[in-house]
C-alpha cells in the first residue's frame, strides 16, 4: 500500500501531511476492497492492477466535498460522477479471463523412453 500511497501523493502533488496520508490510506483501502470483491473476493489487489487503485484514489480524493452526488454544476461547468471502478470494467474482465486461462488444466502428450 505504501507504493500506491506514494504514487497517489506524487500525482496529486501532495507533500508529507499525516492528516492527508490518513485520508488517502482510507480511500486506498476502500477502493482496494471494492476491487477485490469485483475480482472474485481476492484478499489482495494483484500488483498488475494497482494502477486502478491509484487512478480511483485520485478521482475519489478530487471528489472530496461532493460525496454522494451524481453530478455537480457551477457557473456553466458540469461534472458528472460515476462509480469509480466502472471505467475499469474491461480491464477487470480481461484480468479475470487471463487468470482463468492460467488455471485451466492443459492436456499434453508425454512420451516415455
Amino acid at each position: 500500500m505504501d507504493d500506491v500511497l506514494a504514487e497517489v501523493k506524487r500525482s496529486l502533488e501532495i507533500e508529507s501531511d499525516e492528516k492527508l496520508d490518513s485520508q488517502l490510506k482510507d480511500i486506498i483501502n476502500r477502493i482496494s476492497k471494492q476491487l477485490c470483491v469485483r475480482l472474485g473476493f481476492l484478499t489482495k489487489v494483484p500488483d498488475d492492477l494497482n494502477y486502478i487503485v491509484v487512478e480511483c484514489a485520485i478521482k475519489r480524493f478530487n471528489r472530496k466535498g461532493n460525496e454522494g452526488m451524481a453530478s455537480y454544476a457551477q457557473e456553466g461547468e458540469t461534472i458528472s460522477y460515476g462509480n469509480l471502478l466502472d471505467e475499469f470494467t474491461d480491464d477487470i474482465v480481461a484480468y479475470k479471463e487471463n487468470e482463468k486461462l492460467k488455471s485451466v488444466p492443459r492436456r499434453g502428450v508425454m512420451t516415455v523412453i
